[in-house]
């Protein structure tokens, strides 16, 4: 987009031109922040995607591994775009579950988890300090080892910050 110069007499005719052409740069401005703003959404939720897609969720002693079920979407309120990660295994998968593997009771392979509340076996009964645990689904106990911290979200953001200067360069070219 670079550095926009508007040269101007001083007459009326003159300023009320360069007036119009201030107003329409200022919302060339506007329209590439939103496309910024819409682009940056776009890839967060991308990326985000692809990290819930076959997270695990579970590890089961018995019947194998069950996989993350997590719809990201793009929440759009006028100057704010929200990318938002619904499903009651998200939690899960960001910020993982028992010390199997995460590390020990009390701590957060997330670099957010401990600052948020999210440490390993603070949830609930605090049986994710546990190894094994178990939990009743459908009638069955079902024993688990957890689910890993896979951070989708953070890697996302992680990521789209080391790519914003591109993005940005794309939409205010």
């Amino acid at each position: 987009m670079g550095k926009k110069i508007i040269r101007f007499g001083l007459s009326a005719r003159d300023i009320d031109r360069a007036m119009r052409e201030l107003e329409q740069y200022k919302q060339d401005i506007i329209r590439k922040t939103d496309l910024l703003r819409e682009r940056v959404a776009e890839r967060l939720a991308e990326l985000s995607r692809d990290g819930f897609a076959g997270a695990v969720v579970d590890d089961l002693l018995k019947g194998g591994q069950r996989t993350a079920q997590v719809d990201v979407s793009i929440d759009q309120r006028d100057n704010i775009t929200l990318v938002i990660a619904r499903g009651e295994d998200a939690v899960w998968v960001e910020f993982g579950a028992g010390v199997h593997y995460n590390g020990s009771a009390g701590t957060s392979p997330h670099p957010k988890g401990s600052e948020l509340g999210f440490t390993i076996g603070g949830y609930g009964k605090g049986m994710g300090k546990k190894d094994v645990w178990g939990f009743y689904e459908d009638g069955k106990l079902r024993l688990t080892h957890g689910a890993p911290a896979t951070m989708p979200m953070y890697n996302a953001v992680k990521t789209v910050c080391d790519e914003i200067a591109e993005i940005a360069r794309e939409v205010f070219q």
